[in-house]
């Protein structure tokens, strides 16, 4: 994919894999990285009805992401699998080029919102400085839902951070996201005043109603 993209002398570059055997479908992302990107991927995704159940992001010493997203399969057929990967691939490229955007109601009529509506999750955010010598690390947890992901990465991006990598996992209805981020300067966010104003904006999105019995923030 990548000598593909550097061959043509093209800024985007991406690949369809399905697994048959896993029911997952994998599409690969490489492109130059902005705050934004993971935001982007994760809406067009949803926008192109894909269940995000795991993701592995990375960002390059070059200047460019390495981003590969991991979709519950939803077609048996595996031309189909691979006609709605390259389908987000394409409404990825043009949410860069900005010819499209993400709906502000994203996900909020999807069939998984439904499926998990029932349930119950608690949320958790941990900050952590103690896991990695160079990021700081959130951990996020709580009930999955469509466009989680989306609003998740773009409030942090709304917070002055740069996502260096990130893992992202589903297990049943729960979704549990962990990132490695610094400021803009590319230094640990240390200001415990700064810490709890992040715990509070994603608690917020893992709980929209969240109400007085919300845990406290939990910060290493």
């Amino acid at each position: 994919m990548i000598r593909k993209a550097d061959a043509k002398g093209e800024h985007f570059g991406g690949a369809v894999r399905v697994h048959a055997f896993e029911s997952i479908t994998e599409v690969s992302f490489y492109t130059p990285d902005h705050p934004r990107l993971l935001s982007l991927i994760a809406g067009a995704c949803t926008m192109c009805d894909a269940s995000i159940i795991g993701a592995q992001i990375f960002s390059m010493r070059d200047g460019y992401a390495l981003d590969t997203f991991r979709l519950r399969r939803s077609f048996a057929s595996d031309g189909d699998e691979r006609v709605r990967g390259h389908r987000i691939l394409d409404t990825v490229r043009e949410l860069l080029q900005g010819k499209r955007r993400v709906p502000t109601d994203l996900g909020q009529d999807s069939r998984l919102n439904r499926r998990v509506k029932p349930f119950s999750v608690p949320a958790e955010v941990i900050i952590s400085n103690a896991l990695s010598s160079k990021f700081t690390v959130i951990e996020v947890s709580g009930l999955d839902r469509s466009g989680l992901l989306h609003f998740l990465t773009r409030a942090l991006s709304d917070l002055n951070l740069t996502i260096g990598s990130a893992h992202i996992s589903t297990y049943g209805e729960k979704a549990i996201d962990v990132f490695y981020v610094t400021d803009l300067l590319g230094q640990k966010v240390e200001l415990k005043s700064r810490q709890r104003r992040i715990h509070g904006r994603l608690m917020d999105i893992l709980e929209p109603k969240a109400d007085a019995t919300r845990k406290p923030e939990r910060v290493t």
